[in-house]
């Protein structure tokens, strides 16, 4: 897990909107992403501790009050972040309940992507908390949501005006920030991006009742580009032109192939998972980019245990940007530079004179700097400017990601797999 770095949360975030001066949250969802998982560093709460959760919506009440238990029970956790935390069965719920001292500011939603990022009835989170709470900003996890664009064309739509960031968190890493900055200093045109992502699956889908089917069957939690990889593809377009998505090819390694068989899955995929619906082990995905340059990205689920493996390599006339572990605690950014012969150390303090550079960011917790970013638009401490990932781009993220897993579908599909 990241560190929380709660104290440096404190002073930016602790700030007023209520009468009493405290900054209120509502947090959607008792599960991974709001409280914590074995399998990554998500863990929301973590980061919210210096503000006052008043409630937390979830239809499984007897988790929510065992996650209520634990916080209550930490000594690390400021008493007053989980003293009066309700628990609803529902949104309307909440907003039938809380009273006007409690009205949240934020709406951190780590529901099942399933439900949102539509307009109909059971998938339409943002309209319900509209509804309820007109007022409320958004903090909505990734992948934003589980339908089809047009649906998440009207949510765009609705949620217009408001204060809304979707949970790319990578964006405000400060190796991504300092990547950005060379390109736009130098003003250099991105020639390729090259980036790879790979699983380390012996706890994926891991839950306290056993392995879960989630992440192993793309019906539910859309496969490894949509619902993960989908981190990585939205850094390419962040730091580069937008990609052209009927140049998008793929391949794929499948659980079908000689060299697909996943060793350290913990239950047999036969009982749980139809074949049709299981994952890719390896997307190997290309493009080309509006201004002439190339994409690649490669998913693999491939790891046995330990952190993820992540890399993104940017290069541009006389440069080579490699930004490693993105997801960790010390994040390693790479960087060659014209008149040098291989990559570096470097020091912050020396941009300028060091032509191979290895700068590594220490103490860097990029879901920290997101939530401060919101926190900060919210309480009219910083322009909208600040949140780095609108509703709008991560909509063309979601676009991309499906153009990809799509594209291997069709790719398997003509080699003989099942139709999908």
């Amino acid at each position: 897990m990241l560190p929380t770095g709660i104290a440096r949360f404190a002073g930016s975030a602790v700030r007023k909107t209520t009468t009493d001066g405290r900054f209120n949250v509502l947090l959607l969802g008792a599960g991974n992403i709001n409280f914590g998982t074995t399998e990554g560093p998500w863990n929301h709460s973590k980061r919210l501790e210096q503000l006052r959760v008043v409630g937390v919506v979830d239809k499984n009440r007897a988790r929510a009050e065992d996650r209520l238990t634990i916080k209550r029970a930490d000594a690390n956790v400021p008493t007053e972040a989980y003293t009066h935390t309700k628990v609803f069965e529902s949104i309307e719920h909440a907003s039938q309940s809380l009273n006007p001292s409690e009205v949240p500011h934020l709406a951190v939603d780590g529901f099942q992507s399933t439900t949102r990022g539509s307009t109909q009835p059971g998938h339409d989170t943002e309209m319900q908390l509209i509804r309820s709470f007109p007022e409320v900003a958004h903090l909505i996890e990734k992948p934003i949501s589980a339908g089809s664009f047009e649906e998440a064309e009207k949510v765009k739509e609705a949620l217009q005006g408001r204060v809304v960031s979707v949970g790319y968190m990578l964006r405000y890493l400060r190796a991504v920030k300092e990547m950005k900055t060379i390109l736009d200093d130098n003003n250099l045109k991105v020639m390729a991006t090259m980036a790879t992502y790979l699983m380390a699956y012996g706890f994926a889908g891991e839950h306290s009742d056993g392995i879960t089917k989630g992440y192993w069957d793309k019906t539910l939690e859309m496969g490894p580009v949509v619902g993960q990889g989908t981190h990585i593809c939205d850094l390419t377009r962040f730091l580069a032109p937008a990609p052209l998505l009927d140049t998008i090819s793929v391949q794929t390694v499948q659980h079908t192939d000689a060299c697909g068989h996943l060793s350290m899955v913990k239950r047999d995929e036969n009982e749980f998972v139809q074949p049709g619906n299981r994952i890719p082990r390896i997307t190997n995905a290309s493009w080309r980019y509006a201004d002439g340059g190339v994409g690649q990205f490669l998913h693999g689920v491939v790891l046995h245990e330990g952190d993820y493996d992540v890399e993104l390599v940017v290069l541009a006339d006389g440069w080579k940007l490699r930004l490693v572990d993105p997801y960790g605690v010390a994040p390693k950014l790479y960087v060659r530079r014209p008149g040098a012969s291989e990559e570096g150390e470097f020091w912050p303090i020396c941009v300028c004179f060091c032509l191979c550079v290895q700068t590594i960011f220490t103490d860097d917790d990029c879901y920290l700097s997101e939530i401060s970013a919101l926190v900060d638009v919210v309480d009219g401490k910083a322009p909208q400017s600040a949140i780095l990932s609108t509703y709008a781009d991560a909509l063309e993220s979601y676009k991309l990601t499906w153009a990809i897993r799509s594209a291997g579908e069709k790719a398997y599909e003509a080699r003989g797999g099942p139709k999908q």
